[in-house]
């Protein structure tokens, strides 16, 4: 049977041009964001206040889908299995695309092959805080004590195996102290006691605990950022005070594997438009959140960092979740 030479030449062309075409009329459709929280939560507050801005860049409606549960697992296998074209993504946090794989739990995805980085929601700032009773106002003055009576003092955290659990573990290896771990379920129960003295330390969010510093219901002793934040100026960050470590909480905007790299360009962009926005930048100041407009490959490059060195640290230690 001949075949028309010209025939097959278009049918070629148009498999040529098929992903430039489809990158060009994206976004056709509102984008759904899907966020692993409740709503009202500060990680759902922000995706909402990037997702409002990112639909005026994009020129869609952004509509969130709250999908709690299972550490982010709901969420994820949501994106997962959604099609490949942009019009889904997700929120990943520290806690399900670094602690989660570090921690060898069983997903029902890869994180790294089955997800492409979009960009950064944001770095959250993390703060050592310890009980109003405890006689050290200083990150120096904390070790010393520790070192002082090893394993007598504790720290309180939202559960093993959480964000402020492991940078707790992280803070410990890099001081060379230990202390007793005092899990709680969630991070509102931890703060109490450790404002009543019942714990000694406990590493927070600044956000969550902004109101209890100001108040002097906790001591801030120290930042994990690389820098310091304008809520609390006069706080000085680890680094600054002799010890190394460098370790902001965060979250990314990811897209499933297989989505078009110029359909991810053109999240990015629109992304970095939402950033520089004067007031999306004064809210997340009020929501002490730092903004950073980074690229797909330096976000990835970020992520994989995380992991890498959380299962570093999960080796060191032997922290298991029961």
């Amino acid at each position: 049977m001949l075949i028309d030479r010209r025939l097959v030449l278009a049918g070629l062309g148009a498999l040529a041009i098929t992903p430039d075409a489809s990158a060009q009329s994206f976004p056709n459709q509102p984008i759904r964001l899907v966020v692993p929280f409740a709503p009202a939560g500060g990680t759902d507050i922000a995706a909402r206040l990037l997702g409002e801005h990112l639909a005026t860049a994009l020129g869609q409606n952004v509509v969130i889908d709250n999908r709690p549960g299972a550490n982010g697992v709901i969420a994820g296998e949501a994106v997962k299995t959604a099609p490949a074209d942009g019009h889904t993504l997700l929120v990943a946090t520290a806690a399900s695309f670094a602690g989660a794989p570090a921690l060898g739990q069983k997903l029902p995805y890869d994180v790294e092959k089955d997800f492409r980085p979009v960009g950064m929601l944001g770095l959250f700032p993390l703060v050592l805080n310890v009980a109003p009773s405890l006689p050290v106002n200083s990150l120096a003055e904390f070790i010393a004590l520790a070192k002082k009576e090893p394993g007598k003092m504790n720290f309180a955290s939202a559960g093993v195996g959480g964000t402020n659990h492991l940078v707790f573990e992280l803070l410990a290896q890099a001081a060379g102290i230990k202390l007793q771990h005092v899990p709680y379920r969630g991070a509102a129960l931890a703060a109490t006691d450790l404002m009543s003295g019942q714990v000694h330390a406990m590493i927070d969010s600044l956000a969550a605990s902004l109101g209890n510093i100001q108040a002097q219901k906790v001591k801030a002793l120290a930042l994990t950022t690389s820098s310091r934040q304008p809520q609390l100026p006069n706080l000085t960050t680890m680094k600054e005070q002799g010890v190394d470590l460098v370790y902001p909480g965060w979250a990314s905007f990811v897209a499933p594997a297989g989505t078009p790299p110029a359909v991810i360009d053109t999240l990015n962009g629109a992304m970095a438009k939402a950033l520089a926005a004067p007031a999306l930048k004064q809210r997340y100041e009020q929501l002490s959140i730092e903004p950073v407009n980074w690229s797909p490959a330096e976000t990835g490059r970020f992520m994989a960092a995380d992991r890498t060195m959380l299962t570093d640290l999960v080796k060191k230690t032997g922290i298991k979740v029961e």
